[in-house]
């Protein structure tokens, strides 16, 4: 359950829907907290610490991402380590601290090379630009951004291409290069369109209303800034706003709107008093806490005692819930995840296809298995089925989800597998099954299988259920071909 809340927040996180991935999280650190750390914690507070970085407080964000970054460690993910120290260097850079930044991005971009994670170092590289342009070096600055285009371009990456488009633009922009920002800024905003990103068109039309501002066309300026400024208020965009009303108020006061430029000054004012003011609120509390704790040590630890008996019981309840809940999504005669779980499916189909990750989908059902409770009895039918499921498990990578569709149907989602690796390990699947009869009642009963393997679509977006008709329709052709096989779509048929 808290797995799946966390990619659930993760999504929300990636979409800009900042409140929905705060609540998601919590709930899901509620339920884990009873266990050891593990990488899903990890995760979680990177979400919830990424998520108050774009609500504009650096301070939760700061100390959720350290928590992130020190339950990788206990538990030696070095991969998560780094993804960590990149988020914590964005936190510094973005409050003034660039030198720092540059420190821990330097220490997260050794780590990805020491891995091999190219995309990883890409995403890195893409950061260090804008720290880089911080620290006044702006040849370095668009030599890192270009690198990290690079590998976007080659490798068909589009929600990365369209932050690091916009990044390209930006140093191209400080360098002076008004035409290639311009270029570089209007191929981002029309691909952060096509995805459907918001927060990315926010940046990339601040960014072409600084260039409009830059070629002194300050009418095509504010109406790009205003447009900005809509889509951050509606998001929730603090920074972005804040940033829209400076930029608006100095584009007014060029064509000589003093309204409208004292208007907006006011406002950007406003929010930076607010932002101010909330830092030192939360500066003072935090000090009020601290003196507080000595003087309170005796009496908290009573409310300790007093109350633990009744803790425990709310942690064992919370528990309890949440096991019944996962026990509805799972089928009790095999242990495997069952239809309720295709939301949860469907989800995990859409986060890997929007980080440009191959998707295949396997379906497959017993070749016979009527005949297999007309001849054997209804609980050979059953030792069938659980052989079957212990077959897939074993057979299945930790990442694979294997779900019973229905009746002696099965679904595997295959992420990182394209159609060719999908189709093979099908065939492995299939082999194993037809070279281990099951043992019922003393009795060796030869079981086979039909499946069919279809791939979600990388430059377009597919739905689970499609990806499911695409497998219903190769498995069809698999029975139809004489069963025992394995038919991929797009490729046998």
């Amino acid at each position: 359950m808290a797995d799946a809340l966390s990619l659930l927040a993760h999504r929300n996180c990636m979409h800009g829907e900042w409140q929905q991935t705060l609540s998601q999280a919590s709930q899901a650190l509620a339920l884990i907290s009873p266990f050891a750390p593990n990488s899903v914690t990890a995760e979680l507070y990177d979400s919830v610490g990424w998520a108050h970085y774009y609500m504009g407080d650096y301070v939760e964000a700061l100390h959720h991402l350290i928590r992130s970054l020190e339950v990788a460690e206990a538990i030696g993910d070095r991969s998560m380590q780094a993804h960590a120290l990149d988020r914590i260097a964005n936190v510094n850079a973005s409050s003034g601290h660039p030198e720092v930044a540059l420190g821990a991005q330097e220490r997260a971009l050794a780590i990805h090379r020491d891995l091999g994670d190219e995309l990883g170092e890409a995403i890195v590289l893409n950061n260090v630009a804008y720290t880089l342009r911080d620290l006044g070096d702006l040849d370095s600055a668009l030599s890192c951004a270009e690198r990290s285009l690079a590998y976007c371009e080659r490798t068909r990456r589009p929600y990365l291409h369209v932050g690091v488009l916009d990044t390209v633009a930006e140093m191209h922009l400080a360098l002076g290069d008004i035409d290639a920002a311009e270029k570089y800024s209007a191929r981002s905003l029309e691909m952060a369109r096509e995805q459907g990103s918001e927060p990315d068109e926010t940046n990339c039309l601040m960014a072409l209303g600084r260039i409009a501002v830059a070629r002194g066309d300050l009418v095509k300026a504010t109406e790009l800034l205003e447009s900005a400024l809509d889509v951050a208020v509606r998001r929730g965009q603090s920074i972005e706003e804040f940033e829209c009303h400076r930029l608006l108020s100095d584009a007014y006061e060029r064509r000589h709107d003093n309204h409208q430029a004292l208007s907006h000054f006011r406002r950007f004012h406003e929010l930076k008093e607010a932002k101010v003011n909330g830092e030192t609120e939360s500066r003072l509390a935090n000090l009020r806490v601290q003196h507080q704790v000595e003087t309170a040590r005796k009496d908290a630890e009573i409310l300790r005692l007093r109350g633990l008996a009744l803790e425990r019981e709310v942690e064992r309840q919370k528990i309890a819930q949440a096991e019944l809940e996962a026990q509805a999504s799972l089928d009790p005669l095999t242990g495997l995840f069952n239809r309720r779980h295709l939301t949860v499916l469907s989800e995990e189909l859409d986060i890997a296809l929007a980080s440009g990750r191959p998707v295949s989908l396997m379906m497959f059902d017993i070749d016979g298995f009527k005949r297999i409770n007309d001849a054997h009895g209804h609980s050979a039918g059953d030792t069938v089925l659980v052989a079957i499921a212990g077959e897939l498990t074993h057979n299945a990578r930790r990442s694979d989800v294997p779900c019973r569709y229905g009746g002696d149907e099965f679904l595997v989602l295959l992420i990182d597998m394209d159609a060719s690796a999908a189709g093979a390990a099908a065939e492995r699947l299939r082999e194993a099954v037809s070279s281990s009869p099951v043992h019922c009642g003393g009795r060796e009963v030869p079981v086979t299988i039909s499946a069919g393997v279809a791939s979600a679509d990388l430059d377009r977006d597919t739905s689970l259920r499609e990806l499911i008709e695409r497998a219903d329709k190769a498995l069809y052709a698999a029975k139809q071909g004489g069963r025992d096989r394995v038919i991929v779509y797009g490729r046998d048929i």
